[in-house]
């Protein structure tokens, strides 16, 4: 249950966050997308953890699934000029997101053709193919960063 709560707290916020205008200065979107992507992160893996279980509990694997959709449809505002790298403003964004726009609006094009089929596999009742979307989801976000983010390490 507190599962449960912590992923509305989280739509919230991320509604919240894509509603922003961006108007702010580069600290602040940096600051909107972190925690897009973060609350985003947290979804994902709690669908994650109860897709791995012996019983999948489908109401959180539903309401992550909207969740993620959203972060995939707010994303396309949280990348504007001059919100990279920069003395003062901390992020894992790489400079090609601003260099090879058509790449990178084709990573998240990517995610959010995934996001959506992975709202609609949850939508239904086969766990099955909630995981095999899951995975596909988890490859976009992957893929993405693979190219355009900065390594944890």
């Amino acid at each position: 249950m507190l599962r449960l709560a912590r992923i509305g707290f989280l739509a919230i916020a991320v509604t919240g966050v894509a509603s922003v205008p961006l108007i702010a200065g580069p600290t602040d979107v940096v600051h909107m997308r972190t925690n897009g992507y973060h609350a985003m992160g947290a979804a994902f893996k709690a669908t994650t953890d109860t897709l791995r279980g012996d019983t999948a509990r489908i109401d959180t694997i539903r309401q992550s699934a909207v969740l993620i959709r959203k972060v995939s449809r707010a994303q396309y505002g949280w990348f504007p000029a001059g919100s990279g790298a920069r003395p003062g403003v901390k992020t894992a964004a790489k400079a090609e997101i601003w260099s090879n726009p058509a790449g990178f609006r084709a990573k998240q094009d990517a995610f959010a053709r995934q996001a959506d089929v992975f709202l609609h596999a949850a939508a239904g009742n086969d766990v099955a193919t909630m995981r095999s979307e899951a995975r596909k989801l988890g490859a976009t976000c992957k893929g993405c960063h693979d190219s355009f983010r900065e390594s944890d390490d």
